[in-house]
């Protein structure tokens, strides 16, 4: 089962007051707190680093930006490569995977078992007076 992310982009607007500036610092803030968040990273860097409040939000959006570059050359790398690049069939279920994965492993013991169980060939021919 395949799960996806929604993303819900607001149309960009310049802060009319000072609350509007500083919801966009609390909803920084509180993002910053989620663990693997890219705007906390570059605020504990900041931080570390003595900025100014000033100057870690100029910070901040420099790295956004910057990773939002690197995203849209991938994406645009991607985009040019996509058509040489072969189909896969649909991935299997990881159950069905598994299930075919032990279904090999087990059809090569069975052969080595067999394989170890069985009179060789030279000693057949021994047997036979060859």
């Amino acid at each position: 089962m395949e799960t996806g992310t929604t993303v819900w982009l607001a149309k960009p607007e310049a802060p009319q007051d000072a609350q509007s500036v500083a919801v966009m610092r609390w909803a920084i803030e509180e993002d910053a707190t989620r663990e693997g968040s890219l705007a906390g990273e570059c605020l504990a860097a900041a931080r570390a680093a003595g900025l100014s409040a000033e100057n870690t939000y100029v910070f901040l959006a420099y790295q956004l930006l910057l990773r939002f570059e690197e995203q849209q050359q991938r994406h645009m790398y991607l985009s040019e490569i996509a058509p040489f690049v072969e189909q896969r069939p649909p991935s299997q279920g990881v159950a069905a995977r598994l299930a075919e994965l032990a279904r090999n492993a087990l059809g090569r013991v069975l052969r080595l078992d067999r394989a170890s169980t069985e009179p060789s060939d030279a000693g057949a021919a021994v047997g036979q007076g060859h």
